[in-house]
């Protein structure tokens, strides 16, 4: 988080409208089901020592015994308990749709929109708690940084805005980020709990919900040698809680197998959008 956004965008109200969703399609399910159900309810009873469990069917409310059910009509009793418990998760369903609905109601870009609807001249006078997308990128974009060097020896590739990189598929990598206008970083330094300095590949932005990832590219992964690099260093991320698939988007490639786009443009989608 930049220093000057006191509070990240809400990725919560689209979790919860993703969530009642969910909750409505079970819902009419549950609904639909409750044709052509046996009639009452069950009752289980089952004293100290006594194995296994009875169940009683009872259809009227005084009568707090039941009528036995023998175990060759043991669907019935499955019915009724699927039939009580269907009872009480849809009056719970209800509950958790009518909330969520007045929540969402709520919720859904109202802090956001108190800077984004006033007008530019207001605008100018206010320091809002959430940035837009595009003051959150100037500002983490805005950062410089001394750049890792290159060897003389190096071959020279270039992305598609002139930036040097080390390989044919860091340019993929690179051009596709920018074509899907996802920030990054490339090389920025980091500072491991041992106090080494480490560069990755790249440091990209969700701009949505302005969460970092590394992003590593392993280009010689039919190389012994250097796939055992790759090994030790996933254990340095691992030792200092960078996570593939929390904070860490690995690619690979080997001779047999290069790097496609595609590939790029699945990982993008997957965490960087």
């Amino acid at each position: 988080m930049t220093q000057s956004e006191l509070l990240p965008p809400d990725t919560l109200t689209q979790q919860l409208i993703t969530r009642r969703i969910e909750l409505v399609n079970l819902l009419n399910l549950k609904l639909k089901a409750q044709k052509n159900l046996p009639e009452g309810h069950l009752r289980i009873e089952q004293k100290k020592g006594r194995r296994p469990a009875q169940f009683y069917h009872f259809t009227n409310p005084e009568d707090t015994h039941g009528t036995y059910i023998p175990a060759a009509n043991h669907e019935l009793a499955r019915r009724l308990a699927q039939k009580d418990y269907d009872h009480k998760l849809i009056k719970l369903l209800q509950q958790q749709i009518s909330i969520m609905e007045r929540l969402i109601k709520i919720t859904e870009n109202k802090i956001t929109s108190l800077y984004t609807k006033s007008c530019p001249a207001r605008q100018k006078l206010i320091n809002p708690v959430t940035l837009t997308d595009s003051q959150y990128v100037n500002s983490w974009q805005n950062i410089t940084w001394q750049a890792k060097a290159f060897k003389d020896d190096t071959p020279e590739f270039f992305t598609g805005k002139g930036e040097r990189v080390r390989s044919k598929s860091e340019v993929i990598i690179a051009d596709t980020l920018a074509r899907r206008n996802i920030p990054y970083r490339y090389e920025f330094p980091l500072t491991l709990k041992d106090g080494n300095i480490y560069h990755p590949d790249f440091l990209c932005l969700n701009v949505r919900t302005r969460q970092e990832y590394i992003w590593e590219h392993f280009g010689l992964m039919d190389n012994p040698d250097y796939a055992d690099c790759t090994v030790k260093k996933l254990k340095v991320f691992n030792e200092n809680k960078i996570f593939l698939g929390k904070n860490l988007i690995i690619t690979m490639e080997s001779s047999a197998t290069p790097l496609n786009s595609r590939q790029v443009e699945n990982l993008i989608n997957e965490y960087l959008k």
